[in-house]
């Protein structure tokens, strides 16, 4: 449950619950784990709203500043076998800081992400409307929005049921990622889920501090609310014809300028 923010780690916010055994949980999350795994067929889809933030407090010259970028991602995630293989996605960002960019769409597959919107299509050469973009990361980062069954798994294990189909929980950042080097950071989370034991609504919620050598930052927060719909849908995700397409290496510098203007993410998509 990434996304599109091109600033450092993503980490969660501890809160207060009811209590309830491990055991018991793991019990309740038989069902809505199953549910899931069932839905990640080839072929296979559902449609997401994701709005998601982040903010950075910060010190410069002794005086308090804060900074916030938000998102929000609509559109459509198509599943191979036990995961998620394509997306088809409407974005827009905006920042307290200026004013809301373009929104843009972006079609990502494999280790690619393709961008376009009509502003970036007119200044791209004759011909051309999409920009391709490929992540140097071991995963697309655009693929990773849905919610894994070893992700469900884990919250459901360390969650109380708060009422019928819907559960809240916290675990601390590392437990979370299962990376004892993700840092100092607390995770809350809620959970919700329809009759079918499908999950409709996830929220998830940071705070990090910095370690000792750093002073890049005070606190990070980070938020994001994924809302599931149309569990099951036939859904097929093709890239851009490749006649349509031009590398973002291949850009020079007007260009490049001309399609951040249009709404290209200045730092990429991933």
């Amino acid at each position: 449950m990434k996304t599109f923010l091109a600033a450092a780690a993503v980490t969660l916010c501890a809160l207060a619950l009811p209590a309830q055994t491990a055991s018991a949980a793991t019990a309740q999350a038989a069902n809505p784990v199953k549910a899931l795994k069932a839905q990640l067929a080839p072929g296979k889809g559902v449609k997401i709203v994701e709005s998601s933030s982040i903010t950075v407090d910060f010190s410069v010259d002794e005086q308090a500043m804060q900074v916030q970028v938000n998102t929000r991602s609509t559109g459509t995630l198509a599943f191979g076998k036990g995961t998620v293989r394509g997306a088809d996605l409407r974005v827009s960002m905006s920042s307290r800081q200026k004013a809301a960019s373009p929104p843009y769409r972006v079609v990502a597959e494999g280790k690619n992400a393709y961008v376009t919107n009509p502003g970036i299509a007119k200044a791209l050469p004759a011909g051309r409307s999409w920009i391709q973009a490929r992540t140097s990361e071991r995963e697309n980062s655009l693929l990773d929005m849905g919610v894994t069954p070893a992700d469900l798994q884990f919250m459901l294990d360390n969650s109380a049921e708060v009422t019928t189909g819907e559960y809240a929980g916290t675990a601390k950042l590392a437990d979370f990622r299962h990376d004892k080097s993700a840092g100092e950071g607390d995770v809350e989370f809620q959970l919700y889920f329809d009759k079918n034991n499908l999950l409709t609504r996830a929220i998830v919620d940071t705070t990090t501090y910095p370690d000792g050598d750093s002073t890049s930052y005070d606190k990070m927060a980070f938020h994001t609310d994924t809302r599931f719909s149309g569990w099951g849908a036939t859904v097929k995700i093709n890239p851009p014809a490749p006649g349509k397409v031009i590398s973002e290496k291949k850009l020079d510098a007007k260009t490049r300028k001309a399609v951040i203007k249009a709404g290209y993410p200045d730092v990429g998509p991933f």
